[in-house]
Formats: structure tokens, C-alpha cells, sequence
């Protein structure tokens, strides 16, 4: 049996779906939209460290209507975002914390009978030598997001 050539609609089809795949890829890409992967990239290992530099891990950390520390995971599901989405909104947020009202809200949404009354950015900074760890690791509040009354 030999093959013939494509037809219209088969270059049509093929075009169309080449054309669909290229553009999620590129939207994944360029989006940086971990939770695509492995079509998007994993911000994680996007960088390479500097053998003698510093490591650094960004973090959340609620505050609940007692007092006490909920740590907060970094995952779309349960707090609305990730890591580096946290990460790469970082800038914006140091100017207007605000939008983590709504990380809270959804926090809450996810995880019913938790109350968040304020929420802390935190970073751990590990330092390199040689790219090994030297010494305990630097924690920091970077920003805090507290609820109105």
C-alpha cells in the first residue's frame, strides 16, 4: 500500500495542533508557570549559584487569631501561589503588601477554621564557600502583611 500526500485538511490539522503546542510552550516558558511542568520551566533550578555566594530560600508564615505560627506551604492549592511566584512578586509587594490579603483569603478557604490575622515574608540566607554551607543560616522577615480590624 503506498502512501499519499497529505491532504488539505490533514496540513490543516497538523498545523493547527503544532501551531496549539507551540503556544502553550511558549506561554509556559515565558510565563514561568511552574505548575506546568515539564513544559514550563522549574524556577528552582533556572539559575546557577555562585559557588561562593548566597542560597536563598523565600518563605511564608502566618500568624493565627491566637498568636501562633502557620507555616504556610507554597503551592498553588493551598495558598494560591508558589515560591517563585512569591519570589518574582516580591518587588511589588515590598511596595504594597496588600495583595497577600488575598493569599490569606485563600490560605483560609483551603484550610477552614484557620483565621490568619497577619502574614510574614521570610527569607533563610545560607552562605557559600566554595559551595559548601559555612556557618548557621541568616533568618529575616522581609515584609509582614497584617489584617485590618
Amino acid at each position: 500500500m503506498q502512501r499519499g500526500a497529505l491532504s488539505r485538511a490533514g496540513i490543516v490539522v497538523r498545523l493547527v495542533v503544532s501551531a496549539t503546542l507551540l503556544g502553550i510552550l511558549l506561554t509556559a516558558q515565558l510565563g514561568r508557570h511552574d505548575d506546568w511542568f515539564p513544559l514550563g520551566i522549574l524556577g528552582q533550578y533556572a539559575v546557577a549559584r555562585d559557588p561562593d555566594g548566597q542560597v536563598i530560600n523565600t518563605y511564608l508564615v502566618g500568624e493565627d487569631s491566637h498568636g501562633q505560627e502557620v507555616q504556610i506551604p507554597l503551592r498553588a492549592p493551598s495558598a494560591g501561589l508558589t515560591r517563585v511566584e512569591l519570589e518574582v512578586a516580591l518587588p511589588g509587594l515590598l511596595e504594597d503588601p496588600e495583595p497577600l490579603a488575598a493569599v490569606a483569603a485563600t490560605y483560609e478557604r483551603n484550610h477552614p477554621g484557620i483565621r490568619l490575622r497577619a502574614l510574614e515574608v521570610r527569607q533563610r540566607v545560607d552562605t557559600l564557600r566554595g559551595g559548601a554551607r559555612v556557618g548557621p543560616p541568616e533568618q529575616r522577615v522581609v515584609l509582614r502583611w497584617e489584617r485590618l480590624p
